[in-house]
């Protein structure tokens, strides 16, 4: 694997890391094919892989919020939710403003049945950008479940509006 020969190059036998001319460059590179890497393990269901994957980018450089992010989505895709949202409250610690980071834990909250906090996750994801649909879909989703009809459909309908095939590709990936 390309992978690992580009992080062979940057380890010692110890797991130092070792500069290669530009640290900082090299320290996003190696972490972006680390998570990279992990999130095609996500996508091949080897959810131990890319827990490897994402920790050993979480030891690269602990403050690395996506690192924490796509932990969390395999610790929420293997049931360990209290864990996921641990996972998430780092992530979004270092990086406050990443919508996805918070549409991914007010999913966590919907796994967990506790709508009110998904909806909040769901508004921040929102706040900081206005056209995700996925979040507008996931917070209409959440008023259903609290049976108040009229904000569910007003977030279903902004969810349609930014993306008219979004319940499309919902149903095709049910």
């Amino acid at each position: 694997m390309q992978l690992f020969k580009i992080i062979k190059k940057f380890f010692k036998f110890n797991g130092n890391f070792i500069p290669n001319g530009n640290e900082k460059t090299d320290k996003n590179m190696v972490l972006k094919e680390l998570v990279k890497q992990g999130e095609k393990e996500i996508s091949r269901h080897n959810f131990n892989e890319a827990l490897k994957l994402f920790e050993q980018a979480i030891t690269i450089d602990p403050n690395y919020d996506c690192s924490y992010g796509d932990k969390a989505l395999v610790l929420d895709k293997i049931g360990k939710f209290n864990e996921s949202l641990e996972m998430y409250s780092k992530a979004l610690n270092l990086n406050p403003k990443n919508s996805i980071t918070w549409h991914n834990k007010g999913l966590t909250f919907v796994n967990l049945k506790k709508i009110d906090e998904a909806i909040n996750c769901f508004d921040n994801a929102i706040s900081f950008d206005e056209s995700y649909s996925k979040a507008w879909y996931n917070k209409g989703r959440c008023y259903e479940l609290l049976g108040n009809s009229e904000k569910a459909q007003f977030c279903l309908n902004a969810a349609k509006k930014l993306d008219p095939f979004l319940f499309t590709k919902i149903k095709l990936n049910s």
